[in-house]
């Protein structure tokens, strides 16, 4: 049997026939050895060793034959981009948490700081203003309306009785007020400017004014005359019988509405202003300048600086 491989003639069998390459031979010379004979040479070579196979990466990156349709994109191993592990989205999830957490504690120890220093400051205000209330021991002023002058409204008397059409009238009224300051320790300071009084008859305005300014020590009474005019005043045929009517009767309400700011000298101390509303509702006899007054009666609102009497 001839071992695998090929065979390959010698330079003087290929000049030989086709024939005599063949490999006939006769029968002496097939039963003898063939390496022996002068017209063959046998060269025997073994397989080629298979061809080595790629690394397990370079089969991985390996290029396969694209598909119809499709796109190969080559990437670099290092570029590649993995999905995080899970364990990296608690993580997240868990500084997430207490990042919230610390916000929510300093949002609340702010507002914890702020109330305490509100509090702390209304403390401190309270304590101060009842040392004031008890050292000073303030007293609301009074105030009376003593008289009251009319002048200007003569003749709503005889035009009401007449069927002429309404005139119009310019009031003008002189209210003489007394101011009492029954505190011994404080002082008040009248300011002119932002002041205000007014005369009205059944809601209908007659005349405005200011009051002075000045200054009214402790333990003064003062009597002052303040001024109020108005001018183009008509009256409504129901109003104008009214007025003609209490005339005559010898009783004419008049109300003096009064707001006036003022700041209180506590020592050496002078306050913020603060305003001080007088409302006095007066009856006189009569609408002329000598006006005596039947009934009076004043009202102060000044709560906030005074003990309520």
């Amino acid at each position: 049997m001839v071992p695998h491989g090929r065979v390959h003639p010698s330079a003087a069998a290929a000049a030989t026939s086709s024939s005599d390459f063949s490999g006939e031979m006769n029968q002496s010379a097939a039963s003898s050895d063939p390496s022996s004979s002068p017209l063959y040479s046998f060269h025997f070579e073994k397989p080629a060793p298979p061809a080595a196979q790629p690394p397990a990466d370079a089969q991985r990156y390996q290029q396969l034959p694209p598909q119809p349709g499709t796109y190969v994109v080559q990437m670099p191993k290092d570029k590649v981009f993995r999905v995080p592990p899970p364990e990296n989205a608690r993580l997240f999830q868990h500084y997430t948490r207490r990042a919230r957490r610390r916000a929510r504690c300093s949002c609340v120890r702010v507002c914890s700081w702020l109330l305490l220093a509100l509090v702390l400051l209304a403390v401190a205000l309270a304590a101060f203003a009842a040392v004031v209330y008890l050292v000073f021991k303030p007293r609301q002023p009074d105030y009376t309306l003593q008289s009251l002058a009319v002048s200007g409204l003569g003749g709503i008397i005889g035009n009401a009785s007449s069927s002429a059409a309404p005139v119009a009238f310019s009031p003008e009224f002189d209210a003489t007020v007394r101011a009492d300051n029954p505190n011994s320790k404080i002082g008040v300071h009248y300011e002119g400017d932002g002041s205000h009084v007014a005369v009205s008859y059944g809601g209908v305005r007659l005349a405005d004014g200011a009051w002075p300014a000045f200054y009214q020590g402790p333990n003064n009474v003062t009597v002052l005359v303040v001024t109020a005019k108005g001018s183009g005043i008509r009256f409504s045929e129901r109003l104008l019988g009214e007025i003609a009517a209490a005339g005559r009767l010898r009783s004419v309400p008049f109300d003096v509405d009064i707001k006036v700011p003022v700041r209180l000298q506590l020592g050496d101390v002078k306050t913020w202003s603060m305003p001080v509303r007088v409302r006095c509702t007066v009856v006189v006899d009569r609408l002329a300048a000598d006006a005596k007054v039947v009934s009076k009666s004043c009202g102060v609102k000044a709560r906030f600086l005074f003990w309520k009497d």
